[in-house]
């Protein structure tokens, strides 16, 4: 199949799912071959406890996979599993024959995590901060502020607030020429924005762009 013909059947599978609801993300799986450290890192940045771990059943598989490219049986690895808000399971599997090259790697960007107002999501920054864990870059976007974090394996986590109250004041902004010409938005200092937002600065400033 060609190309362009590839893109018409997808464009032709999008018109035939008609009014099927759009699914909800439910998990989201991580590999790496330095697991003890992912999981420390994980459980201080995302505040919370892994419920259950795994362990192979058997030797070590190597390289093994399940039924190709990265799809791997969980009985064949190590693994932990956390649960999030809004019932989305976290995890991470342990395959000790990866390198640490993700920026070679055509899967996932990066991921994004939402506080429920700008008060959480400052909190939980000063106390990374406090033990050592900073943003790379900090934007305000437009439709959210966002402090980006490199976990051990160089994986990229984004950490945000949502800026408008309802999902259509969001969509109507992200329509909007001003977005559309600089997506990315406006850089933030950390450590200015967080003084600004404790000496009492209105959100309404604070995130003028």
């Amino acid at each position: 199949m060609t190309d362009a013909a590839a893109l018409q059947a997808l464009r032709d599978l999008k018109a035939a799912s008609g009014d099927i609801p759009v699914p909800i993300v439910s998990e989201i799986v991580l590999q790496t071959n330095q697991y003890e450290l992912m999981k420390a890192w994980y459980e201080g940045v995302f505040a919370a406890n892994w419920i259950a771990e795994t362990s192979p059943k058997g030797p070590p598989q190597g390289d093994r996979t399940g039924v190709g490219g990265k799809q791997v049986f969980a009985t064949d690895v190590r693994a932990s599993f956390m649960r999030l808000p809004q019932s989305v399971t976290f995890a991470i599997f342990e395959l000790t024959h990866l390198k640490t090259s993700p920026d070679k790697d055509p899967g996932i960007n990066h991921m994004q995590v939402k506080y429920p107002d700008m008060e959480t999501l400052i909190r939980r920054l000063e106390v990374l901060r406090d033990y050592g864990v900073h943003p790379h870059r900090s934007s305000n976007h437009g439709p959210a502020t966002s402090f980006y974090f490199r976990d051990p394996d160089e994986n990229i986590v984004e950490l945000c607030v949502y800026n408008f109250e309802s999902p259509a004041e969001m969509a109507a902004f992200a329509a909007s020429p001003q977005f559309k010409a600089n997506p990315s938005g406006v850089a933030l200092d950390r450590d200015d924005f967080i003084s600004r937002y404790r000496s009492g600065e209105p959100l309404e400033s604070l995130l003028a762009m």
